[in-house]
């Protein structure tokens, strides 16, 4: 994939927007020879029909697209059903020349001055659903909140990427979709890494609740990641005839990113496991520390405990009680009888 830096491509993909369109238009492209054109939504409407990969991109909030959308018969009756549906569960299917499905993203959060408070943090974590439809002439992207994969291919294609057709450009997608999990599984990755290290330095009583969030945090990556790992391979053990080489490697190569960005995944899983279990047995050798020092206090106590407990006794006849000397006498005794427990329980090494 290579770029382009001149002047004249970039006013070329900078071109004004139709104000005739409809507010669930997003954007269009036209790729002649690699280069991106930008079309307004009567332009976008034209090109769909005729010939020259074209990327369109869509609301699913507007009546109006998906009245449209309805409209185009030069697609399959079961893809336009498809995008105006409601399915967000990842799935690809296949057909003679063309595929659709969907494809889990994470939503476009806009950055505020406040963004590291609670709730902005649990908004970044919000997952959306992309709805696609992909021929040789045509890719169709239908999302109804704003996604960080589409919105990372849109700038690269206003920054000059090149792609040589409607495969290609969903690559691209795939390839966006990459990097937006891969960010977040590098995040989870160093919240892991400071809670590790705070392990190994004995604080883990306080990362029980750190390594609880990162431990959520990671199932509900992979509860996205590994159904669209097993969508999007179909498009690997299959072979699609009208999808020219190039671009048939280009996507094989970003399903296999995904994959191993799965396993990386899997990787943090099982550290997260290994973590909870090692601040498990740091807890418990902390119950037991204190539990043994209960038992040496007890046992240095039970001579005293017994000694009072005689002599606490209200009858007659009890040795002492008309002797000053009596209370110092059963304070030894008392002492003596801790001394010889100490001997008792270092000699046993219970202590």
């Amino acid at each position: 994939m290579d770029t382009f830096h001149t002047s004249d491509a970039r006013k070329r993909v900078s071109a004004a927007r139709d104000e005739s369109a409809p507010p669930g238009f997003i954007s269009a492209f036209r790729f002649s020879s690699g280069e991106a054109l930008r079309l307004s939504w009567d332009e976008a409407r034209a090109s769909i029909a005729g010939d020259g990969p074209t990327w369109l991109h869509l609301s699913a909030n507007d009546d109006a697209v998906e009245g449209w959308l309805e409209g185009v018969t030069s697609m399959p009756d079961v893809a336009r059903e498809f995008l105006n549906g409601e399915d967000k569960r990842p799935r690809v299917h296949i057909g003679s020349n063309f595929m659709y499905g969907v494809v889990a993203d994470l939503e476009l959060v806009a950055k505020t001055p406040d963004s590291a408070a609670p709730d902005a943090r649990e908004a970044n974590r919000a997952t959306g659903a992309l709805r696609f439809y992909v021929d040789r002439q045509r890719m169709i992207t239908v999302r109804a909140r704003p996604l960080q994969s589409t919105d990372r291919l849109r700038h690269a294609v206003l920054e000059g990427t090149m792609f040589r057709d409607t495969v290609d450009l969903f690559a691209g997608l795939i390839r966006a979709l990459n990097d937006t999990f891969a960010n977040r599984i590098d995040e989870i990755g160093d919240c892991l890494d400071d809670v590790e290290e705070d392990v190994l330095e004995g604080s883990h009583l306080k990362c029980r609740a750190v390594l609880g969030d990162v431990r959520r945090r990671i199932v509900e990556v992979k509860r996205f990641i590994d159904p669209e790992r097993n969508a999007l391979t179909q498009l690997v053990l299959r072979k699609l005839e009208w999808v020219e080489p190039r671009s048939m490697e280009a996507l094989v190569q970003a399903i296999q990113v995904l994959n191993g960005l799965g396993g990386g995944l899997e990787g943090l899983y099982e550290r997260a496991k290994l973590l909870q279990d090692e601040i498990a047995a740091a807890l418990s050798e902390d119950i037991n520390r204190k539990l043994l020092w209960l038992a040496i206090m007890s046992a240095l106590l039970l001579p005293a405990t017994l000694v009072t407990g005689i002599f606490g006794m209200n009858v007659a006849g009890l040795p002492g009680t008309k002797d000053p000397a009596a209370f110092w006498i059963v304070v030894g005794v008392m002492a003596g009888g801790a001394t010889i427990t100490i001997f008792l329980l270092r000699r046993l090494r219970l202590w």
